[in-house]
């Protein structure tokens, strides 16, 4: 205890050598605190009035606000905007996004806009229209300028089986409507032109039944044709049986 208590009047020994320390570093601190008043000459820029029309003139400073026009896009477009904004509030929980996860979720509705676009662009190639640049040409296809020679033809029931011996169904199917039209125009149940479309011979077939079942074999040769959808032997043999079911009841 006797050593401890000598810490006391030590430190009031020196004391006062403690405030005159300080109040040399507080003198020095104030002096680097002064103020020093800029005393140059001033030049003042003069602006007339052709620099100010200069000035109106320049787009750079013109700092009017561009308010919007209210109308059914700009409306939409904030509607879309809300809703996308609840979305991720709604999947976020009401937290805010961080990180990787905010970059994704910014980036999001450009990602869909680019998917529907993908996908627009796939299933226009792949449709392809019976006979699009698109895809190349292809010895297996044939061309519609052709379909009036082969409606002419006299034995189609010859190119199925050609096509059906080289696994060619996709063909084979195309043969066999063009069957179907063949016989049809032979009974005077519909006029064929080359102008006219599939769905033009639907509403030509006087017969309820018969017409119901061409309706169903012009969707089947649509979506295989049409489609550019390749056809397995399975899928070939369940349509064949539409066909040779319609060519029966002509």
């Amino acid at each position: 205890m006797l050593k401890t208590n000598l810490h006391i009047p030590i430190l009031l020994l020196f004391w006062p050598i403690f405030l005159s320390v300080s109040e040399q570093q507080a003198d020095s601190t104030t002096a680097k605190l002064k103020l020093r008043y800029d005393e140059s000459a001033i030049n003042p820029v003069e602006i007339s009035q052709n620099d100010l029309k200069a000035y109106k003139n320049d787009k750079t400073f013109d700092y009017t606000e561009a308010i919007p026009q209210d109308n059914w896009w700009t409306r939409f477009n904030t509607w879309l905007n809300d809703l996308y904004s609840s979305f991720i509030q709604w999947i976020l929980g009401g937290k805010e996004a961080q990180g990787i996860l905010k970059f994704f979720l910014q980036a999001l509705p450009y990602l869909i806009i680019g998917g529907v676009l993908a996908f627009i662009i796939w299933l226009f190639i792949r449709i392809d229209m019976g006979g699009s640049l698109l895809l190349g040409s292809s010895p297996n296809k044939v061309i519609l300028n052709s379909e009036e020679q082969l409606i002419q033809h006299e034995d189609l029931q010859a190119l199925v089986e050609e096509a059906v011996k080289d696994n060619n169904y996709r063909l084979a199917i195309r043969y066999y409507y063009l069957l179907v039209l063949q016989n049809l125009s032979k009974k005077q149940l519909i006029e064929w032109q080359a102008q006219k479309t599939n769905h033009d011979y639907v509403y030509e077939i006087q017969d309820t039944a018969l017409r119901g079942q061409f309706s169903k074999l012009t969707r089947i040769y649509d979506f295989i044709w049409y489609g550019n959808f390749e056809v397995n032997e399975s899928a070939f043999a369940k349509a064949q049986q539409e066909f040779l079911n319609v060519n029966k009841g002509i």
